[in-house]
């Protein structure tokens, strides 16, 4: 990566849950939740990690004062959002995350502010872009050894001609843990690596802004996850490469 001469690192807005605090003076009361991996993992390549809690939605200029975006794990998405009903094996939805998170997505992409998705952040990234889920992987996909019970090394195979190729090369052992998964593909977006039994776990842009997400969490995957963290910074730098007005160099 090009050596940086400004003290000023890129801001990354780095989306959070919010869960119940269950111990101590504030017990009850919901406290806002990201596993340290994901700031630590960016604050490692260089950037200033800024978190984001759901509220209400940011506009275009807005989030246009970001330098990037990620789109963190959490439980599944509602179902509504690709118009299916709940089932019984659906994990507890949160639809105020999922629906501020798509906006900001959605804002991101106007505003040409580049985008990682990590687990389920592919996931609002694809339902975004008008794809649908499996909802229940160990039904739908036995074969797929991830399935939400334990986070599970397993091989995937990249596309050659692809942004995460040039990170990782064509195939990398990859750390994932999800319940639900890419059953569809649509919009702006191009299916990039799958793993053995078929499903999609990555996908990038096909055009415009641009757009990386992983069905694994390259948070805790060591100096391959690294790469992955690293490709996003180099977005940002090509983005800013073509703005000089905004350059952070």
């Amino acid at each position: 990566m090009a050596q940086r001469t400004s003290t000023r690192r890129p801001l990354i807005g780095v989306t959070a849950g919010t869960r119940a605090m269950m111990t101590g003076a504030w017990a009850g009361h919901d406290a806002v939740v990201i596993t340290e991996h994901y700031v630590r993992a960016l604050r490692e390549a260089g950037a200033r990690p800024v978190i984001i809690a759901p509220q209400d939605q940011w506009s275009d200029e807005e989030v246009g004062e970001l330098d990037g975006l990620v789109l963190t794990g959490g439980t599944d998405l509602d179902p509504a959002a690709w118009g299916e009903d709940a089932l019984p094996t659906d994990m507890t939805p949160d639809p105020e995350r999922d629906a501020f998170e798509t906006a900001l997505y959605r804002a991101a992409r106007r505003a040409d502010v580049p985008v990682l998705g990590i687990c389920r952040g592919l996931q609002i990234i694809v339902v975004a872009e008008g794809g649908t889920l499996h909802r229940h992987l160990p039904e739908d996909v036995p074969a797929h050894p991830a399935t939400g019970v334990r986070p599970t090394r397993v091989e995937v195979a990249l596309e050659a001609a692809s942004d995460l190729a040039l990170a990782l090369g064509t195939r990398a052992g990859v750390t994932a843990y999800h319940h639900q998964g890419v059953r569809d593909v649509r919009g702006d977006l191009r299916v990039v690596a799958r793993h053995a039994s078929a499903l999609p776990v990555a996908v990038e842009a096909a055009s415009g802004s641009t757009v990386l997400a992983v069905q694994w969490h390259p948070e805790i995957d060591g100096a391959d996850g690294s790469a992955v963290f690293e490709s996003l910074l180099t977005a940002i730098e090509h983005r800013e490469a073509a703005a000089p007005q905004r350059s952070l160099v």
